[in-house]
């Protein structure tokens, strides 16, 4: 099947049950990048690696919880897809993006932050998910909320896992949004 393009299917089908924090990774959808700046980063997944399908996204309406206290955050967001998985790039502007930050490599190139998985919509699951990591000596650090859209939890993994962990609980006009992403891309 040569230069056929696959289509996106499977991307968020109904994800597997959590019972132990491995279990997550078989519900990623996304990889999350950090760039000092944006435009500079969809620029380098278009040119080099043929993500020619790459936008910036609203943030606004998002309420940023550092542990469960309200912290400013400022960033810009992109979302692209070539056929998969979502590809995030962040550009951390101002407030609580520290995090961020710290993965920024020096050469000004686009570094690994985060992989995101999700979970079904809930707030039992949720709790069932936040224990799991408690289990493990592991938290929920950052929280951001997108009424109508998303809840994304931050999970500082790199001492395990080199790279944090999203744990997201997606509305369906995000899975929408997002499948429809995968489908327009190359």
């Amino acid at each position: 099947m040569s230069g056929a393009v696959r289509p996106a299917s499977g991307l968020f089908e109904e994800p597997r049950e959590v019972t132990a924090l491995g279990d997550l990774f078989a519900n990623l959808w996304q990889i999350g990048y950090v760039a000092r700046d944006l435009d500079r980063g969809i620029e380098v997944l278009r040119d080099r690696f043929g993500v020619e399908h790459c936008m910036e996204v609203p943030t606004a309406g998002a309420t940023f919880l550092k542990g469960d206290e309200p912290a400013p955050w400022d960033v810009r967001v992109a979302m692209g897809a070539r056929g998969g998985l979502i590809v995030e790039v962040i550009e951390p502007i101002g407030g609580e993006v520290e995090f961020y930050r710290e993965a920024l490599p020096r050469d000004g190139g686009l570094g690994l932050h985060h992989l995101a998985t999700f979970v079904p919509l809930g707030e039992e699951v949720w709790e069932s998910v936040v224990g799991l990591l408690a289990e493990q000596g592991l938290r929920v650090d950052y929280t951001v909320l997108i009424p109508d859209r998303v809840r994304a939890a931050y999970v500082d993994t790199r001492a395990h896992l080199g790279h944090w962990l999203e744990i997201c609980q997606l509305q369906a006009a995000d899975t929408e949004f997002f499948s429809g992403l995968v489908a327009d891309s190359a």
